[in-house]
């Protein structure tokens, strides 16, 4: 199978290991290796479910008409919900918004360091050990409509996109993202709900990252969001 990769990161690794093998092979005594340390990482549950308790949202109770959540390989994981309006006073014309930002770093980062240094892997234990911002504003109702309406042409065009994906691996021709965020998204509306959850490029503070026009999408939500700081 070809594989695309995606990703500048990944395109650097590649690039620099030769050069950094020819450098060990004439240092002295190099064919001497020590031992490897190895550790467990922290499983995808135990962290997803970290991010849940530093993140909430009631799924219970959804009070919100969208949740955006950024997991990050390298940047500090955040999340963006964006309350139902109808919990809002309508002779207002605004919405709150809530925004978290992880100030300990990378989560995932922070909880396999924990790892390392033999800590449990216990969700309750290492979610105090995050230190979270929270950011509440308020942003007119006209925005929250804006994001609305183009939501469905971004899903119908990732939908494009994915199946297209589908389409070359059949032929032998495969992409894959190293070095990349995990966009989770989940959407409440009137009893109805619906998730996505997609890999695609880095966050980035400088521009709009993403292959996929739903991972734009929330991209430019979250750089909305932040220009009301």
């Amino acid at each position: 199978m070809n594989l695309r990769i995606s990703g500048a990161v990944a395109f650097a690794t590649f690039v620099l290991l030769p050069f950094q093998l020819t450098a060990v092979a004439f240092q002295p005594g190099s064919l001497v290796q020590e031992p490897l340390k190895t550790h467990k990482v922290v499983s995808s549950q135990t962290y997803e479910h970290v991010l849940d308790m530093v993140f909430p949202r009631n799924e219970a109770n959804p009070d919100y008409d969208l949740v955006l959540r950024f997991e990050p390989s390298f940047a500090p994981e955040s999340q963006i919900v964006v309350k139902s309006p109808i919990v809002v006073e309508r002779t207002v014309g605004k919405v709150e918004v809530v925004e978290y930002t992880s100030l300990s770093g990378n989560i995932y980062r922070r909880l396999n360091s924990v790892m390392a240094n033999g800590g449990r892997e216990d969700a309750a234990e290492m979610a105090r050990l995050v230190e979270v911002q929270k950011r509440v504003i308020e942003v007119p109702i006209a925005q929250v409509r804006q994001w609305r309406a183009t939501l469905a042409d971004s899903v119908g065009a990732s939908m494009k996109s994915l199946e297209q994906r589908s389409v070359d691996a059949e032929t032998g021709v495969g992409t894959i993202t190293l070095d990349g965020t995990f966009y989770s998204l989940w959407y409440d509306q009137v009893g109805s709900h619906i998730s996505f959850r997609l890999l695609d490029h880095e966050v980035s503070n400088r521009q709009v990252s993403g292959v996929l026009k739903l991972v734009r999408w929330m991209n430019t939500v979250r750089r909305d969001i932040e220009k009301r700081r």
